[in-house]
């Protein structure tokens, strides 16, 4: 049964990837945003929206019944973004292109004299560090999944991609796989201690990024957030006071 849903992920996936045109959802008013609560992805879409203060709606999807996803997107992942007009937009970095383009809030977390270095380090945030980020916290992400079917398929998807009993080895390596994040957060802790974030006076898609990834890992474990470094918790106080949303914490450890 398992192979059968990963299979039928797989294939409605690229079968969406292939659809050039955004689809448009009918008698749609309010902006969604489809999300799991511990996509990195996804938070950084809703980071976004929330610091450039644009009312949206969160529609958590189930990790198994994928029903409604599949309904408006075409395709099985998150994040998902039904515009105010309809359009269904997929995939963060097209999601924040294209609202940034449209949309002069989150446009300014983009300022055009920071574009480069803002750009640069979220594609950084999404490349290398949450290669290593995303495997610490994928053991406590299926530990907080809400069913066994749940975290069998999390597991499954997983050693599809990186081999059989993956996600138990990344568990016995969290030691090593924290220590990696840390050196590699150590230049921008270092920017955190003079300045208030990562770059310029005022949140960016920068500091997006960096607290969207810091949300997957405290979904997975408070504590791996803690270890990540001390500096981190004065800039994360500071983002929350900018309007983005509390880490998010699994109903079954809330």
């Amino acid at each position: 049964m398992l192979f059968m849903v990963v299979e039928r992920f797989r294939n409605r996936d690229a079968a969406a990837a292939a659809g050039a045109p955004a689809a448009r959802v009918s008698e749609h008013s309010a902006m969604k945003l489809y999300r799991f609560p511990h996509s990195c992805y996804a938070w950084k879409a809703q980071v976004a929206l929330e610091l450039g203060k644009v009312p949206f709606e969160i529609a958590d999807v189930p990790y198994v019944d994928r029903t409604e996803l599949v309904e408006v997107s075409g395709g099985m992942h998150v994040p998902v973004v039904v515009a105010d007009d309809g359009r269904v937009l997929r995939d963060s970095r097209v999601i924040l292109e294209t609202l940034a383009a449209e949309d002069e809030r989150v446009g300014a977390l983009i300022p055009a004299r920071l574009a480069g270095p803002v750009w640069a380090y979220s594609d950084w945030t999404d490349g290398p560090l949450e290669d290593v980020l995303f495997r610490l916290a994928s053991p406590g992400i299926r530990g907080a999944l809400a069913t066994p079917l749940a975290r069998a398929l999390f597991t499954v998807m997983k050693e599809r991609r990186f081999g059989a009993g993956i996600v138990d080895a990344w568990a016995a390596q969290r030691g090593e796989l924290q220590a990696k994040a840390r050196g590699l957060l150590a230049p921008t802790l270092r920017t955190l201690a003079e300045a208030p974030f990562v770059v310029g006076d005022r949140p960016t898609l920068a500091d997006v990024a960096l607290y969207a990834q810091l949300a997957m890992v405290a979904y997975a474990d408070p504590a791996l957030v803690d270890g990540l470094g001390a500096g981190l918790g004065p800039w994360i106080a500071r983002m929350r006071a900018a309007g983005a949303s509390a880490f998010p914490r699994p109903a079954s450890r809330a």
